[in-house]
């Protein structure tokens, strides 16, 4: 993206958006002209308050001319259509803007779902399809799969299919306490249900002093799962909001004010992170640790709902490059602006 162009949107946050509805304005008036402008509301959804403002703007800025017959554009205008196309083209092509924000996040790979997954069930369901068929084309024989709980990752699993072939799904970590169909071991055991493979449990808290965490890890059947765990072929995580996080692990009252004034704004495995990706706090947890997916070959991460934007964005700056991210569209659309600023001034 242009230097000035990300720039302007930092000072006016709603420039993307303002510079979306004009641009879907002059469009339709190119392609319509000449047209009236109850007409132009019709076509375009919007109500004739709303788009009054446009067409004004558009007017003052010689873009457009209006006639007793209707709207029709200028040479001007049909300047700035031809300077924007490529802009808005990667804004509304999901697929293209996957593939403009991988290359400014340097991950693996960006799959991005239409909505807002905060708004839409429907939304929610389309990111468990993607990170379903993402996994299952990762699947192989003796796989294997380590997961996190949440909403996310629980999205996927009636979305994997039966595979001919030996594969095992592992908790990533222990139990929040939360809601069973979020929990870490629910979720594998789905996986395995659907893929007709094997799951292993790991019945203990997600959170423990380190005393406990020293005693936990000697017994044989946790030990066993742990190993599991460190030598999974493909994680599959979520990427939290670090306050709802920090609620659902029922953290104490002096952590909860360190991580306010520390700035954390996301989680993951148990780390906590501002908006710069520094890690400002991490949680003792049994499980896998940051440092053991950094060697993972495959890295699947869920996350969607614009509640979530600057707390994705935030992990990508630390994210391995082998990662693959399955997001929505508000939220690919907060990144575009984040990173595409991040790139201009760096």
């Amino acid at each position: 993206m242009d230097h000035i162009f990300v720039v302007q949107q930092r000072l006016i946050p709603d420039l993307i958006e303002k510079m979306q509805r004009r641009f879907n304005v002059l469009s339709m008036i190119q392609h319509e002209q000449p047209i009236g402008r109850r007409t132009l509301a019709e076509r375009l959804n919007q109500t004739e308050r709303v788009l009054r403002s446009d067409v004004d703007s558009l007017k003052s800025e010689h873009l457009i001319e209006i006639h007793p017959k209707g709207m029709t554009i200028t040479v001007e205008g049909e300047e700035v259509l031809s300077v924007l196309a490529r802009h808005m083209e990667i804004y509304n092509d999901l697929s293209a803007l996957g593939s403009e924000i991988t290359k400014l996040t340097g991950i693996s790979r960006i799959i991005v779902v239409k909505g807002d997954a905060d708004e839409s069930p429907e939304t929610q369901v389309h990111l468990g399809v993607e990170a379903g068929r993402c996994l299952q084309s990762l699947l192989s024989p003796n796989t294997t799969v380590t997961v996190t709980g949440g909403s996310s990752t629980a999205s996927m699993a009636s979305h994997l299919a039966s595979v001919p072939f030996d594969v095992t799904f592992t908790p990533a970590r222990g139990g929040l306490g939360e809601d069973m169909i979020h929990q870490a071991n629910f979720i594998v055991a789905k996986m395995a249900e659907y893929t007709g493979g094997r799951y292993e449990a790991l019945y203990v808290p997600d959170q423990v002093s380190e005393q406990t965490y020293q005693n936990l890890i000697q017994e044989p059947a946790i030990h066993s799962v742990l190993d599991q765990i460190k030598s999974a072929d493909i994680v599959v995580h979520g990427i939290g909001n670090a306050n709802k996080m920090a609620n659902r692990r029922k953290t104490d009252a002096a952590v909860k004010k360190l991580l306010h004034e520390k700035a954390a704004v996301g989680e993951a495995f148990g780390y906590y992170f501002d908006k710069k990706g520094n890690i400002v706090y991490k949680v003792r947890t049994i499980g896998l640790q940051r440092e053991d997916v950094m060697t993972k070959k495959h890295i699947i991460a869920v996350a969607g709902g614009a509640s979530k934007a600057t707390a994705i964005a935030a992990y990508l700056k630390i994210a391995p490059e082998q990662t693959v991210l399955i997001t929505d569209e508000a939220v690919a659309k907060q990144l575009l602006k984040a990173f595409a600023f991040d790139n201009n001034i760096n």
